[in-house]
């Protein structure tokens, strides 16, 4: 059991996709961490979208055309699920040397896609010169909710029950 363990981390530590022709991969590579770390089915979405929009940011950032590549990591914090996304492509002397309007043309094409991974992730770092974002995402926040959920169940029951045990 622990080699399985083991073998499981390791596969799951990165990824490199080429295009946006490749975001199943990066889907299916979501969707083993999250089968993997136990995720249900409303937080996995929230996980998938986010990670996909991420990916499609960047590869809209690479107008160069210099093939750009999104290496995805993964890692397991005591924080919760963090995904690192970064665009690896060759240096564009042109971002680094853009100016103010350009980047402010930039930055409001893409404030819808940042929103929406605002909104399904509990934090994001998104580097300076956008060429990689982070995600985190706290799954100890929904084992604890999940428990709150079961403790209400318990005492739900436990109030019936009594409630029938007096009538009779």
């Amino acid at each position: 059991m622990l080699k399985l363990h083991t073998e499981m981390k390791q596969e799951h530590r990165g990824l490199v996709i080429t295009g946006l022709k490749e975001l199943s991969k990066l889907e299916r590579f979501v969707e083993d961490i999250c089968e993997y770390y136990n995720v249900n089915n409303d937080y996995f979405g929230n996980i998938l979208l986010a990670a996909t929009e991420a990916a499609e940011i960047l590869f809209s950032l690479n107008e160069s055309g210099n093939n750009g590549k999104i290496a995805v990591k993964f890692e397991r914090t005591g924080k919760g699920l963090v995904f690192k996304i970064r665009l690896e492509s060759g240096d564009d002397p042109a971002l680094e040397q853009e100016d103010v309007l350009d980047r402010e043309i930039r930055r409001h094409k893409l404030s819808k896609e940042i929103f929406i991974i605002k909104a399904l992730t509990d934090e994001i770092t998104i580097s300076i010169n956008a060429k990689s974002i982070i995600l985190v995402f706290y799954v100890s926040s929904m084992n604890f909710e999940k428990s709150l959920y079961r403790i209400n169940k318990l005492k739900e029951y436990w109030d019936k029950k009594e409630n029938v045990i007096q009538k009779g």
